[in-house]
């Protein structure tokens, strides 16, 4: 399947907050302005994945700089359903580590609930590992938990 991974554009904005709208149930999901908002901060990076109409997105990742931890933090990982199992989010996901080892970090994380299980053992098949801390993100360890990609300097997980 051909698809290009490149650069979020102020244009895709409509689309990833679809993208965003069918990836994720409330109350993980994004509103409008609050996307707008993650997308306009310095920090934050983002790329999409486009299908084969150049309109259609089908995945997306947005992430999120902290140079004080020295890591990089997910904030959104989309692929969209009929897309799944085809890599696609192996290849965000390696790009995220590419962003995370040029900037000489210690890893990336994943804040995840409970409930996604599929999601769980994605990240566990592509290296990552629960940790004990919640994160800011969760309101308990019970509800969710951070998944890390531990990066060491000889440039492997």
């Amino acid at each position: 399947m051909e698809v290009l991974i490149r650069p979020f554009r102020p244009g895709d904005l409509d689309a990833l907050f679809v993208l965003d709208y069918r990836c994720y149930a409330a109350p993980y999901r994004f509103g409008y302005q609050q996307l707008l908002r993650t997308l306009q901060d310095r920090n934050v990076s983002a790329i999409v994945i486009e299908g084969e109409a150049q309109d259609e997105l089908i995945g997306g990742l947005i992430v999120r700089s902290d140079r004080a931890r020295k890591q990089v933090a997910v904030i959104s990982l989309m692929v969209e359903a009929d897309y799944r199992r085809l890599g696609l989010a192996r290849r965000l996901v390696a790009w995220a580590e590419g962003l995370a080892r040029s900037n000489q970090w210690e890893a990336i994380v994943v804040p995840l609930e409970r409930s996604n299980e599929a999601g769980a053992a994605f990240l566990g098949a592509t290296g990552f590992f629960e940790s004990e801390d919640s994160g800011p993100y969760f309101a308990s360890h019970e509800e969710g938990a951070l998944w890390t990609l531990a990066l060491n300097d000889e440039g492997d997980p």
